[in-house]
């Protein structure tokens, strides 16, 4: 007898579901093939009829297998043969605007292609309201697995999630819901905002100017918490910070109202590339020169540094890397290869990417400034 989990959020029935599921994969059962009596799965898994039953009837429901009056429970076509499951994946997307958005879906396509699975893509355009209509037609969908970038409001829709939740494994990518436990990827932001901070410092700078992103958002709040303890570090106990976006509209403002009034201020530390794209605007507008008036790093290490007429000193977060992790996770779990209530949260390291946006180019990338990941 196998024993099912009862002290467990994961309700009896969702259990089953998998437990059958993996018990097809196991015995090589092919579509059109009779599965075991719900009899013999009560017996085998230790639990009533009826819960059995109520497995059954969902998985008829999605069209994974099928009955037969008098004769039993067949498996169905839409199921993969070699894996005894759907083949779909969702990813969910806070922006297809975001550049850092594309790389790491660029980096699950790899993953999701070489496994034969399917995907599809929702982007709710930065809106929570739109993110909420999304997560209710995924209730409505039939897929395996839901990729979810997720986004700063994304705890707005908590109970929504926390339902779909129930249905499929979720594998959370960038940025951490409070109050939501599940497979987590993201990266070492508090050591990409201390790097790039101490970098500025290192340069002679004590004034430094950071655009933080927003407020609630997981990835924001720990580039400033770096940024924050290398100004510590260095005996600089006045941060200067400014709230924005991610969008280049939210550099470009805050830059042009801070250095209105604030001549001092020779550095600037931007959550994002996006952003530090903004204030080079704002600044050459202002008639202030990159790199020899003013200091100017962005985040992320995107492709389109490599268009600009300054290319930015930055972090790059691995992204396609991240992508790839956590498609991975997300596919063990669909597959019985990881078990459904055990979560993992997985923290990948950053790189300072040094170039010609702060006045001094020096090779100062050591072992205090670069790692490498090899979780996979």
């Amino acid at each position: 007898m196998i024993k099912i989990k009862k002290k467990t959020a994961i309700p009896l029935p969702k259990q089953i579901k998998e437990e059958i599921l993996k018990d097809i994969r196991e015995k090589g059962i092919k579509p059109g093939e009779k599965i075991l009596s719900e009899e013999t799965l009560a017996e085998k898994f230790g639990v009533s009829r009826m819960t059995v039953r109520e497995a059954i009837i969902e998985l008829i429901n999605e069209n994974l297998l099928f009955r037969v009056s008098g004769k039993g429970t067949f498996l169905s076509e839409n199921l993969d043969k070699g894996n005894g499951h759907t083949k779909t994946i969702i990813i969910e997307v806070p922006n297809l605007r975001n550049f850092f958005y594309y790389q790491i879906i660029s980096g699950a396509e790899k993953v999701f292609s070489q496994n034969n699975y399917n995907f599809t893509i929702f982007s709710e355009r930065d809106n929570s309201i739109d993110e909420k209509r999304y997560f209710e037609k995924i209730l409505k969908e039939k897929f395996s697995g839901l990729f979810l970038i997720s986004a700063h409001y994304t705890h707005t829709n908590l109970s929504i999630l926390k339902k779909i939740q129930k249905e499929v494994p979720i594998v959370l990518i960038d940025v951490k819901i409070p109050g939501f436990k599940t497979d987590t990827v993201v990266s070492d932001d508090f050591k990409g905002g201390f790097m790039i901070t101490e970098h500025l410092i290192e340069l002679g700078h004590k004034k430094i100017l950071h655009l933080a992103g927003p407020v609630d958002d997981s990835s924001a709040n720990e580039r400033k918490n770096g940024y924050i303890e290398a100004l510590k570090k260095y005996g600089i106990t006045r941060p200067i910070i400014r709230t924005t976006g991610w969008d280049l509209e939210n550099g470009y403002y805050e830059v042009k109202k801070f250095f209105l009034n604030n001549k001092e201020t020779k550095a600037i530390f931007a959550c994002s590339d996006e952003v530090a794209i903004g204030a080079y605007r704002a600044l050459k507008e202002l008639r202030l020169k990159v790199p020899d008036e003013i200091a100017l790093t962005g985040y992320a290490n995107l492709d389109i540094n490599r268009a600009l007429e300054i290319s930015f000193t930055t972090v790059d977060q691995a992204p396609e890397k991240m992508g790839e992790i956590a498609a991975k996770l997300l596919i063990d779990k669909i597959e019985g290869k990881r078990e459904l209530e055990k979560t993992e949260e997985i923290k990948v390291n950053t790189k300072l990417i040094i170039r010609n946006s702060c006045g001094i180019y020096k090779n100062i990338i050591g072992e205090k400034h670069e790692s490498s990941y090899n979780r996979w």
